[in-house]
């Protein structure tokens, strides 16, 4: 359900937002942006479009484009990048679609 999705992404962001100011702690060292095409599974537009929104909304990731069948992004890591291509955020949003 979309409660279910909102509660999940909510603590998502709250993650994100910790390692966020724990890189900036650390300093530079700690950040290696990163910027991958990955594919998606959503099939409406409102779906691919939840999808995205999350992507940017969970700090240290924007979306940088949108097509029908990917999303490119933009990570301050290289674990930023892995944790969408296990795609865990993918399944979520086409679960809520259907």
């Amino acid at each position: 359900s979309m409660l279910l999705y909102w509660l999940w992404l909510l603590k998502e962001i709250v993650l994100s937002n910790i390692d966020v100011v724990k890189r900036v702690w650390i300093g530079p060292k700690s950040i290696d942006p990163q910027v991958a095409t990955i594919k998606i599974s959503q099939q409406t537009d409102m779906g691919r479009v939840i999808y995205a929104n999350s992507i940017t909304l969970t700090p240290g990731t924007v979306t940088l484009d949108l097509q029908q069948d990917s999303v490119t992004v933009h990570a301050l890591t290289p674990e930023g990048i892995k944790a969408l291509e296990d795609g865990e955020m993918d399944r979520r949003v086409t679960k809520v679609e259907s």
